[in-house]
């Protein structure tokens, strides 16, 4: 089942367009990535999902119900968790995650469910003002989930955190969305831990979505990347500019980088060679998420 559905969304800002059509979605219990520079469109498709802003045009549903037309019934089934999570300093963690429990009509039994899960039962009785940040990270996580949210939306979760704190911080997302089927759309700049914790990533660029991939998961939605070298690159070009079976083609030190199935990769050099076109070597390129990042949002650049 789709949680969150954004279909075409666009967004304005002024007489600048921010998102320019972009779609996706987040099925239950997947952990989902959004990747990409600083400006790219992040932070705006963001405030879109948590009702702060409008889009201009395009739909974004969660559990079905439209944002714009059922705005109340839309978020009931959010839960957030941003850089910095606002937390009563002069508070325990018990008393902050209570002050919710009570507004949400929520039993000290589900609370204590939800501590455990963040692995804070031995703290949750200290002042806040003593949490380090991972812990305060643990406590916001915590207080998103106290509503049973059926979409977490965590933005940076993991800045400031150190390397323990991010293994932890992982694993407890990861229980999240598996035990509980919570769907988790993250936000991040770190690529490593998108990559280790996420079943799928989409990669923004421009307000653009540049390409949307499996990770760790299902990899039929993929194509494979090759790696193509010819005697003709501008005639090479033209050829696989015109065949519909071949995505994303960056020109880097050369070479080609295709995105494209294997079982067209014969089509695409007999339509090569049908032109002339001498090919020097294709081939296969193993990739990870890091390489895609740079092929996708930077166009190869370092």
């Amino acid at each position: 089942m789709k949680t969150l559905e954004v279909k075409d969304v666009k967004k304005r800002l002024g007489k600048r367009e921010i998102i320019k059509g972009i779609t996706f979605s987040v099925e239950e219990g997947e952990v989902f990535g959004f990747i990409g520079p600083n400006g790219a469109g992040k932070t705006t498709t963001i405030r879109m999902l948590v009702g702060l802003i409008s889009q201009n045009s395009g739909e974004i549903k969660i559990m079905g119900h439209d944002i714009h037309m059922e705005r109340e019934k839309a978020l009931s089934y959010v839960g957030a968790v941003v850089e910095n999570p606002e937390l009563y300093k002069y508070l325990s963690g018990w008393e902050n995650l209570m002050q919710i429990a009570r507004i949400r009509n929520i039993d000290k039994e589900y609370v204590q469910q939800i501590v455990d899960l963040v692995e804070l039962k031995e703290r949750i009785n200290d002042k806040v003002k003593k949490y380090s940040l991972g812990m305060k990270q643990r406590l916001g996580l915590a207080a998103s989930l106290i509503s049973k949210p059926k979409l977490l939306i965590l933005d940076e979760p993991t800045n400031g955190l150190d390397p323990t704190g991010i293994m932890d911080f992982r694993e407890i997302v990861r229980k999240a969305a598996k035990g509980t089927g919570t769907a988790v759309f993250i936000s991040s700049h770190i690529l490593s831990e998108i990559e280790q914790v996420c079943d799928k990533v989409a990669f923004i660029n421009g307000g653009v979505i540049q390409s949307e991939e499996y990770l760790n998961g299902d990899k039929k939605a993929n194509k494979e990347v090759y790696i193509l070298s010819t005697f003709d690159d501008e005639k090479a070009r033209k050829v696989l500019n015109k065949l519909e079976y071949v995505q994303n083609i960056i020109y880097r030190d050369g070479k080609f980088i295709l995105d494209i199935d294997s079982e067209n990769i014969s089509d695409m050099i007999f339509k090569l060679s049908e032109e002339k076109i001498p090919i020097e070597e294709a081939y296969k390129k193993q990739k990870d998420l890091e390489d895609r990042y740079l092929e996708l949002v930077e166009g190869g650049k370092r």
